[in-house]
Parts: C-alpha cells; sequence; structure tokens
C-alpha cells in the first residue's frame, strides 16, 4: 500500500540517517513518559494495580533486555582489527564511534532508552499507589458518611 502524504521528499542533504530517526523517536517518548509523570505527580491520572502489574511486568522485561543489549553494545566500543591499511584503521574508528562516542552512537541511544524504561516503570508505580491511596480516601469518606447515617 502506497500512501502519499503530499510532503515534497527530502532533498539529499536533507536525508535523515537511521540513528537521528531512533533519536528522534526516543526523545519524543521521553518526552511522552515525562508528561505522564507529570499527569501523575498532579494526581491527574492513576493506574489500577491489576492493570499496572502487567504493565510494570513489560516495563521491567523491557529494561533488563536494554540492560543486556547496553552491556553488549559496550564490548562493541572497542577498536576493530580490520588490518594497518589506512581503510582499515579509518573503518574501524568509525565502528568504534558508531557503537560508542557519538550523540546518536548505538550505546548512547540505547542507554537513554534503559533510562525512560525505568523511569517509566516508577511513573507506573507511583500511579499505582496514588489508586490505592485514593481509593483508601474514598472507602473512609464513604464509612464516616455511613456513620454519621446512622
Amino acid at each position: 500500500m502506497y500512501v502519499d502524504d503530499g510532503a515534497a521528499p527530502l532533498a539529499p542533504t536533507e536525508q535523515r540517517q537511521p540513528t537521528d530517526q531512533a533519536a528522534t523517536s526516543l526523545a519524543e517518548r521521553m518526552a511522552d513518559v515525562a508528561l505522564i509523570s507529570n499527569a501523575v505527580k498532579a494526581g491527574e491520572l492513576v493506574i489500577d494495580p491489576e492493570a499496572g502489574e502487567k504493565l510494570l511486568t513489560t516495563l521491567r522485561g523491557q529494561a533488563d533486555s536494554a540492560a543486556a543489549w547496553l552491556e553488549r553494545l559496550r564490548g562493541m566500543s572497542r577498536p576493530v582489527p580490520l588490518g594497518t591499511n589506512w581503510v582499515g584503521e579509518a573503518m574501524s574508528g568509525k565502528f568504534e564511534r558508531r557503537a560508542d562516542g557519538e550523540d546518536v552512537s548505538f550505546v548512547s541511544v540505547l542507554d537513554q532508552y534503559h533510562r525512560t524504561l525505568l523511569q517509566a516503570h516508577s511513573t507506573v508505580d507511583e500511579a499505582m499507589r496514588r489508586y490505592q491511596t485514593t481509593d483508601d480516601d474514598s472507602a473512609t469518606a464513604l464509612r464516616r458518611i455511613a456513620s454519621t447515617e446512622l
């Protein structure tokens, strides 16, 4: 299926690299998590513990996977033995910087992703606590009303 959104294609100098797209998408998700976190802190958002537990399990699994990948990637951030000629040395340096060393390196982006997952986990946990507090406060208020009517 082809969908033309009407936008003109980017000029060759404006083409975004996949790493740039990943960093932009990650930055957008980080902003989303920050908005949700602010809504939780303001008391505008709470999460039912049952649904929250499922979400926490998923977030924890993703965070653990990201941590494992991060560990593997950090092992890649070393010179790659591609030979002692100028092409091998240039490519070796390029691979090392791509793995770790640039703002959009794999390690940098994955580290940000991992931190975002941990922040989301913390936010969901807080939203669940706030749900329980709200529920307990409401039950107390209802008991108080019921006892005054008797």
